[in-house]
């Protein structure tokens, strides 16, 4: 080493660090014994890293750094006790730095299983719009968040819609002036895309369309267009635009290699703009622009391929035509309509591709009962066929696809029916049938349907007799109450009952001859001044008592020698 720094004229430091650089080489140091190990608490790393997560913007831009978010922990009882350049390293290492985390979440790769089975569709403001029957370009240095008056003066602005197989990586652009995004654009852009259109190979309904929860997307009308057309809408979360990669890609491409071309060929409206943008697209899909290779490219292809090469594996049963866009459109504002389920488990419903109404039948359909009111919705696909949805008992709503009875003989009864006096045919047990025998077998054990209809003819006591009713109310242990005081109501003189009287002296000897002995003169006395107008029946065995028993019946003195009279 003494003798490389003399002939090389480095510093130590800089000869270890060409060393590395040039051929890998470094002192074989030991690993200190506390490698890893720091005198920071676990706790503590977490929460500054916490507090900076938390203050990143919905643009990604983080807005607090460890010097800020240290500060302000330590005026909250939060210690480090080391440097900011060495607790950065600590949460880098630990991955709660800001950085780790924009990357935390890994990416779940999809996959559609043919042609037509998933749409991802997307709208996008276009940076192109007509005034004046002339073409326009949104630059940058006119239209940014600070000159928000310059999009005011633009009234129809133009709007870009991409639709993405999700198998063959098909693109097909379209556009539309309107003033915001809206469900009457959304509904012309997915007739466009399903429909057989002159010129044109791709065509067909999906199975599935997979685009944001935009309020076009989420409207009662589109939805109800979907289904009809038993196409399952997909919304992924509120910035989580990633789960539709394809036709977000699919949008950077038509604005970088079809609508880069229109700043040197304008067009002068939005008829014609369309007309370029699908040859354009004919074009890509088949691979066949001038000069330029468009063919997709995956990890699992052996070699690239053209999208409309892909495309044309779709089968038969996978390609699903649209109906007519009169139909659809009609569909859009078509509602779910009420029926009651008749006795024999069927509805009536008129189809719109029915001249008349048709008969329906729900047998076998769990939770669906004679009485019940269900849901019904025409669908497009299949014959007549109708959508219905019952409420289940725990509030889930139970769905079903179903077509009419169309098996009838010439004199218009249904085949189903059993031949009288030939055959029998019990209807299916519904789920309120179900529930009445288990009932029945609870309530009368070990008999079949005909021994439990015998049983509650002769009037049997259910439950074999030992279900104690009423019983046990014999047990129950009352509470002691306080009795409540109340004011007798005094009945009108009219119907108040005339007790009869006896005279002083008649009474007199009804008592001398109850108590045996004669009255005495005091106690002469107080029956001729207290009843002066005779003695009421009702009182002689009150007054026997008295004179019997003197001492009980006789008023007690009061405090301070006075006396109650």
């Amino acid at each position: 080493m003494d003798a490389a720094q003399g002939f090389l004229g480095w510093s130590q430091q800089t000869i270890y660090r060409k060393l590395k650089s040039a051929c890998g080489w470094g002192p074989a140091r030991k690993a200190r014994a506390d490698k890893g190990k720091t005198s920071v608490a676990a706790e503590a790393l977490t929460i500054l890293g916490a507090v900076q997560r938390e203050a990143i913007r919905d643009n990604g831009k983080q807005t607090l750094f460890t010097t800020t978010a240290r500060g302000m922990l330590e005026q909250n009882g939060v210690a480090f006790n080391v440097s900011n350049g060495h607790l950065n390293k600590l949460i880098r290492d630990r991955k709660l730095n800001v950085a780790a985390q924009r990357n935390a979440s890994p990416v779940q790769s999809l996959r559609a299983l043919h042609p037509n089975h998933v749409h991802e569709v997307d709208p996008s403001l276009c940076l192109i719009y007509y005034m004046n029957g002339k073409q326009h370009m949104m630059r940058d240095r006119e239209f940014y968040k600070n000159k928000l008056e310059n999009y005011a003066k633009v009234k129809f602005k133009v709007y870009r819609y991409v639709m993405y197989d999700r198998a063959s990586g098909l693109l097909v652009p379209w556009y539309v002036e309107a003033l915001v995004e809206n469900q009457h654009s959304l509904f012309d852009f997915l007739m466009f895309c399903w429909s057989v259109t002159p010129g044109r190979l791709f065509h067909g309904v999906p199975k599935f369309v997979l685009w944001d929860k935009g309020t076009a997307n989420t409207s009662a009308a589109i939805k109800n267009l979907l289904v009809h057309l038993e196409v399952t809408p997909l919304e992924h979360e509120a910035g989580n635009s990633r789960a539709k990669g394809g036709v977000e890609n699919g949008n950077n491409i038509v604005e970088t290699q079809f609508e880069s071309r229109l700043r040197f060929e304008p067009v002068t409206d939005i008829r014609e703009l369309n007309e370029r943008a699908f040859a354009w697209a004919n074009a890509y899909n088949a691979n066949l622009i001038p000069g330029q290779d468009t063919r997709l490219r995956r990890d699992g292809l052996v070699q690239p391929i053209s999208r409309y090469d892909l495309w044309q594996l779709v089968t038969a049963a996978q390609l699903r035509l649209l109906p007519a866009i009169e139909v659809c459109r009609a569909l859009m504002v078509a509602r779910e309509q009420e029926r009651k389920v008749k006795p024999n488990l069927t509805i009536d419903f008129k189809h719109p591709d029915s001249e008349r109404s048709m008969l329906y039948s729900l047998r076998d359909l769990d939770g669906v009962n004679v009485g019940d009111k269900v849901q019904v919705r025409p669908l497009v696909y299949g014959d007549c066929a109708i959508q219905i949805q019952a409420p289940r008992y725990d509030g889930e709503m139970l769905t079903y696809r179903i077509e009419p009875d169309r098996n009838y003989d010439r004199f218009g009864q249904s085949l189903s029916g059993s031949v009288i006096g030939e055959e029998y045919k019990a209807m299916p047990d519904t789920a309120i049938e179900h529930a009445a025998k288990d009932m029945d077998a609870m309530a009368y054990p070990d008999m079949d349907k005909d021994e439990v209809k015998a049983a509650r003819n002769r009037k049997a006591t259910p439950f074999a007799n030992k279900l104690d009713a009423h019983s046990y109310l014999q047990k129950v242990e009352m509470p002691t109450f306080i009795p409540k005081q109340g004011d007798e109501i005094e009945a009108p003189a009219h119907l108040r009952i005339e007790v009869p009287k006896l005279s002083a002296i008649a009474a007199m000897l009804r008592i001398a001859a109850a108590i045996k002995r004669n009255l005495s003169e005091e106690e002469n006395a107080f029956l001729q001044a207290r009843y002066a107008d005779g003695v009421p029946e009702d009182q002689i065995d009150a007054l026997i008592d008295q004179f019997i028993n003197p001492a009980q019946s006789a008023p007690k003195r009061a405090a301070g020698g006075l006396r109650a009279v």
